[in-house]
């Protein structure tokens, strides 16, 4: 049994409908997941508008390896910056982040976006960051994507038949003014990913919208079945990324150079309660030191400000 709509609404329990007066994005208060919500959606592609922005490409590669850590597999790569990057053949995919090891209702976190990076036409790669799973049983992944095809916003539906991006909000001039604030000096959007009806596992997902002081809703779906699932979640930077043989490193090391990745503020809901990801209740994969070249780029840095509840990628 699966239901998905893109402008179901559901209030959060507890939460008001009303909106507050306007405000300045910049320096705004981080909403909290008991912040009013609209009862609006967020401007969007959805349906099979948004899968066509997506593109064939970005489906397929979320899906397979949605596939690969529902099967609890986990990619392990050892090298060093000191050693040249060796071609490679095919795409080359590699993550990092935390994962929470709970089962969760929800989950709330502060995600940078880069409106600068321009992934020419011709350039295969693809850079997901961050993107966030509450856990297992969660129906909608919320994911920062850039690609050739643009800079976004998506809701990838794991709840559908055939799971793919049910929502897409360009990164444009409209988004920045309306769902980001400042966060260490980049624009950042608020996202809320979580379960308001147990019974029938409906998930919504909500990016806070700035100028109303409230949540307004991404996509919303809902699947029992999924209710059994004991798996955690992630909230990760992830890429895809082939050789180029005029740099001797992956295609988008050029375009996303001098840029930051930031996922702050994470927070899973566990029996009704609001709990920042710790080292107890979450973990870093791969643990240990991690190596840009794992990345198939040199200059990247990963560090957990916060463990585990805030993690950068700097290049």
């Amino acid at each position: 049994m699966v239901a998905a709509g893109a402008l179901l609404v559901p209030a959060l329990p507890g939460s008001a409908s009303a909106a507050s007066a306007p405000v300045e994005p910049v320096a705004a208060a981080r909403p909290t997941p008991e912040s009013p919500v609209s009862g609006k959606a967020v401007p969007a592609l959805r349906g099979d508008a948004a899968r066509a922005a997506a593109g064939a490409e970005l489906s397929a590669q979320v899906l397979k390896r949605g596939e690969e850590f529902q099967a609890g597999h986990e990619q392990r790569r050892a090298s060093a910056d000191a050693v040249p990057l060796p071609p490679w053949s095919g795409s080359l995919h590699s993550v990092w982040g935390t994962f929470p090891t709970v089962v969760s209702d929800g989950a709330q976190a502060t995600h940078t976006v880069n409106p600068g990076i321009s992934i020419p036409s011709g350039n295969p790669d693809v850079v997901y960051a961050p993107t966030l799973v509450p856990s297992g049983k969660t129906c909608i992944e919320v994911t920062t994507f850039y690609w050739q095809g643009g800079n976004g916003v998506g809701a990838w539906d794991w709840c559908a038949a055939s799971p793919g991006f049910a929502a897409v909000a360009w990164i444009d001039s409209t988004f920045l003014s309306t769902y980001t604030t400042t966060f260490q000096g980049l624009p950042a959007y608020e996202v809320l990913d979580v379960q308001t009806n147990a019974l029938t596992n409906s998930w919504t997902a909500y990016l806070y919208n700035y100028t109303t002081s409230s949540w307004d809703a991404l996509f919303t779906s809902a699947d029992p079945v999924k209710l059994i699932d004991p798996h955690g979640g992630w909230s990760m930077f992830e890429v895809y990324t082939e050789y180029n043989s005029a740099t001797g490193e992956g295609y988008y090391c050029t375009e996303t150079y001098g840029t930051q990745f930031h996922a702050a503020n994470l927070q899973v809901k566990l029996n009704g309660t609001w709990t920042a990801l710790t080292t107890a209740n979450s973990s870093v994969t791969p643990p240990g030191s991690v190596s840009s070249t794992d990345f198939g780029c040199y200059g990247l840095s990963f560090t957990l400000q916060t463990a585990n509840s805030h993690w950068q990628v700097s290049h």
